[in-house]
């Protein structure tokens, strides 16, 4: 093949990469009506917390340092993100990874024949502040697992902030690769939609980490585990509550749940007003679908990829859509909208809303798996900490 025909190809493939950040996998709500206590709030005040119960503790890095290691299911890697030893990465250069790494190998290896000359791949390396490879693991152990399944057309490290953050405050965090529905198998028009298959997935990695050794040998306590996902993986989420081995959920801007039975175990959702990709309305019926315990939030000037680590890329402007610009591309006005939601200019502070999910993500996870006795930071005097609008509604059904 020419190298003309080799580039126009790549350009083509490059494109499908694009077209993968503004897809979703749709999924089915109801407006049904539930009854409960609840509480709502609107606010854009600041005010320091009275009480535990609003005090907006997790926002910030918690007491632990953070390693992140791979693992492998049959088919598939995992990331595993940990609380490290204290000063383990004091020594190490932090994670990172390349937007490139989302790839089939083949393009990934091409790609940067695209670049213009006076730009380097590097762009495109994401660095994940304070996190060490493979560095040793904490004796505090063991902690309760966290599973995360990303969203549709993404893959495991997409939100790597974030996850970084949740295992700071105490949690091993396992995310595993979506091979049926991530970035690859879109490129490659191999996507196959199997959400029963995404939930097993989730519950094969609880084996698979319990079962580790290394630096996470017996670090995971496999009998306490929560869920959480974002936009189709926050359907996964959402679906595995209903399994036996899941304590816990969590949905970021999660695109509905499975047709699975409904069961009284703790729940959040977290949406994001300007999401244009899953509806404000869509994530209020999945909520009103589930039993109580069971918490919304709504950020005011968030979008669908506030969640992930794609709004700080964006904002650099070291991210695939720029890519494509500088290489003339022409990004049609949709796509750029879905690939850049929640990251153009007038939304959210990138690591304002990471702050806020984070926060209520780890008060959530830590409350319904015991670490902590009583609710911290969850109540409805919490959103008046934050300098953003914040609804917030919860039925806890007593």
């Amino acid at each position: 093949m020419s190298r003309t025909n080799d580039r126009s190809r790549l350009r083509s493939h490059l494109l499908a990469v694009l077209a993968t950040l503004a897809l979703v996998a749709l999924g089915c709500s109801t407006d049904d009506g539930a009854e409960g206590n609840s509480a709502t709030t609107t606010t854009e005040a600041t005010a320091p917390p009275e009480n535990l119960a609003d005090d907006p503790a997790y926002q910030g890095p918690g007491p632990y340092e953070v390693g992140l290691t791979e693992l492998s299911l049959p088919d598939r890697e995992v990331a595993v993100f940990y609380p490290a030893a204290d000063g383990a990465t004091d020594e190490v250069d932090d994670a990172t990874y390349s937007q490139l790494d989302a790839l089939p190998e083949d393009l990934a290896a091409a790609a940067p024949a695209l670049l213009p000359e006076d730009v380097d791949t590097d762009v495109l390396t994401v660095t994940i502040d304070g996190v060490g490879v493979d560095v040793g693991a904490s004796t505090d152990g063991p902690f309760p697992l966290v599973l995360f399944s990303h969203g549709f057309g993404s893959f495991r490290l997409d939100a790597s902030t974030l996850l970084a953050g949740i295992a700071s405050w105490g949690f091993v965090v396992a995310a595993p690769q979506h091979i049926e529905r991530d970035r690859a198998a879109l490129v490659t028009d191999s996507v196959v939609r199997e959400p029963a298959t995404d939930v097993q997935v989730l519950l094969d990695t609880i084996e698979l980490v319990g079962g580790a050794d290394g630096q996470l040998e017996g670090l995971a306590d496999t009998a306490s585990v929560g869920a959480v996902g974002h936009s189709a993986g926050g359907r996964a989420a959402l679906t595995a509550l209903s399994e036996p081995e899941i304590d816990v959920a969590v949905g970021w801007a999660a695109a509905g749940r499975g047709e699975v039975e409904v069961v009284e175990k703790p729940s959040m959702n977290i949406a994001a007003v300007i999401d244009v990709l899953i509806p404000l309305e869509q994530i209020e019926g999945t909520y009103e679908e589930l039993a109580a315990p069971k918490r919304l939030v709504v950020i005011d000037g968030a979008g669908h990829n506030s969640f992930t680590d794609i709004c700080a890329s964006v904002r650099e402007g070291n991210d695939l859509i720029g890519l494509a610009t500088s290489i003339g591309f022409p990004i049609p006005e949709n796509l750029a909208a879905g690939a850049t939601d929640g990251c153009e200019e007038g939304a959210i502070d990138t690591d304002l809303g990471w702050r806020i999910t984070q926060h209520f993500t780890v008060a959530e996870l830590r409350h319904a798996l015991g670490v902590d006795s009583e609710p911290v930071g969850l109540g409805p005097g919490v959103v008046d900490t934050f300098d953003a609008p914040i609804d917030y509604e919860f039925d806890l059904g007593n």
